[in-house]
C-alpha cells in the first residue's frame, strides 16, 4: 500500500480544524489500512470537485473575491489521491509503521497548483475502531471555497462534525517552550554551541499580544520582536523551562514590566482572575522554525536531511554540522506537531 511521508507536513501554512470520528461502517470496516477504501473516497472527491466545485458561485458584475479569483486560475483537476501516513516522525521519516498508520494525506493536483489536506491522530493508542476511525486534527492548505467543499464532503460521507480549532494563549506559550526544549535537549543552555543552534534555527521571535477592547479600546494588539542576538537574554537555565516562571516568555514579561511598567504575564503564570489573565493574551508566535496563530494557523519550517557525497573531511564536517541543525529542527517540529494533535483531542473549554 502506498503511503505518504511525514515531510508533507513541513513548510506549509495550515488551517486547523477539529474532527469527530469518521464513520465508514456501511461500506468499509477499516479505513487507514484499506487501499480500496482510500481509492474509493479519492475518486468520489474528484468526481464532486470536477462537477460541483464552481456550481455554488454566483456570476455577477461585481469583482470576484481573492479566494474565488485564485481558485479560477488553478486550471483543471488532474489528480486526487488519498494516502495513509505511516509515521509522524519528522526527524526519521524512514521509521514508518505501515501496519499502524496515523493519518491520511489528501492531495489535489491541479494544472497550475497543488493543494493538500491531512487528517491526523497521535501515533500512540488505537484510533481505528470497528466501525469508525478517529482522526481528531484536520489540516488544510486550501482556498476558502474549496475548503468548504472538502469539509462538506467529509460530513456527507463520514457523518463527521468539523469545527474551528482555536489555540489558547497558554498553549502557544507551551508550544514555544517545548520547541526550545527540543532544540536544546541534552545540552547545557549556557554553552555557546547550544545557543548558536537555537539562534540559527529560531533566529528572531515575533510575538503578537492582543488586549480586550473594554480595557484598551485604542490598543488592540502589540507586536514584540526578540532579535536573534537577544534570545539568550531571555533563555531560562537548563531544566526549568517547564516551571511557571521558567520560559522565554516569563523572562520577556519581567523585562517589559521592568522597562515599560506593563504587567502582561505572557507566560500565564498568574491567577486566572488577575487582570493580565482576563484581558491579555498571546494571539501569535512566529519565528524561523514555526508559526502558531490563535485563530487556528500553523506552519512548521524545516529541511529534510540529505546525505552528502563529498569526499574531503572539511566538507564532511560542514555537512555534519548542518545536518545536526536540520535534525534538531525536525525533532522540534515533530514535538510541536504532536502537541497540536494532542490538543485537538482535549475539550474546547479546557486550558492546557
Amino acid at each position: 500500500m502506498a503511503s505518504s511521508t511525514p515531510n508533507q507536513m513541513l513548510n506549509t501554512s495550515w488551517t486547523l480544524h477539529r474532527l469527530s470520528p469518521l464513520h465508514h461502517e456501511k461500506e468499509f470496516q477499516t479505513l487507514l489500512d484499506n487501499p480500496e477504501a482510500l481509492k474509493t473516497y479519492a475518486n468520489r472527491l474528484r468526481d464532486q470537485l470536477t462537477g460541483n466545485v464552481l456550481s455554488g458561485f454566483q456570476v455577477g458584475t461585481s469583482a470576484p473575491s481573492t479566494e474565488e479569483d485564485t481558485l479560477s486560475r488553478t486550471g483543471a483537476l488532474r489528480n486526487c489521491t488519498w494516502e495513509a501516513i505511516s509515521s509522524l516522525s519528522l526527524a526519521d521519516p524512514d521509521a514508518s509503521h505501515p501496519e499502524s498508520p496515523c493519518g491520511i494525506l489528501v492531495v489535489l493536483e491541479y494544472e497550475n497548483i497543488t493543494y493538500k489536506a491531512a487528517l491526523l491522530a497521535p501515533p500512540e493508542g488505537s484510533h481505528s475502531r470497528k466501525t469508525s476511525t478517529y482522526l481528531p486534527l484536520l489540516l488544510t492548505r486550501l482556498p476558502g471555497p474549496l475548503r468548504q467543499t472538502f469539509i462538506s464532503f467529509l460530513s456527507a460521507h463520514f457523518d463527521t462534525y468539523c469545527s474551528v480549532f482555536r489555540l489558547p494563549s497558554q498553549f502557544l506559550c507551551a508550544g514555544l517552550a517545548s520547541y526550545v526544549d527540543a532544540l536544546t535537549q541534552g545540552r547545557d543552555r549556557e554553552s555557546a554551541a547550544a545557543r548558536a543552534i537555537l539562534e540559527d534555527v529560531v533566529k528572531e521571535i515575533q510575538i503578537t499580544v492582543s488586549f480586550s477592547s473594554n480595557v484598551t479600546p485604542a490598543l488592540r494588539s502589540l507586536n514584540i520582536n526578540i532579535p536573534r542576538g537577544s534570545i539568550k537574554s531571555f533563555l531560562p537555565a537548563t531544566g526549568v523551562s517547564n516551571q511557571p516562571g521558567g520560559s522565554i516568555l516569563s523572562g520577556l514579561s519581567s523585562y517589559i514590566e521592568k522597562h515599560l511598567a506593563m504587567d502582561l504575564d505572557l507566560a500565564g503564570s498568574s491567577a486566572r482572575d488577575s487582570p493580565a489573565s482576563k484581558h491579555v493574551r498571546i494571539s501569535k508566535i512566529a519565528c524561523n522554525g514555526f508559526v502558531l496563530g490563535a485563530e487556528g494557523k500553523m506552519k512548521l519550517v524545516a529541511q529534510p536531511i540529505r546525505t552528502s557525497s563529498a569526499s574531503d573531511d572539511s566538507a564532511g564536517n560542514d555537512d555534519d554540522a548542518r545536518n545536526e541543525k536540520k535534525r534538531l529542527a525536525l525533532r522540534a517540529s515533530g514535538v510541536l506537531l504532536l502537541l497540536v494533535i494532542h490538543r485537538s483531542i482535549v475539550g474546547e473549554n479546557r486550558e492546557s
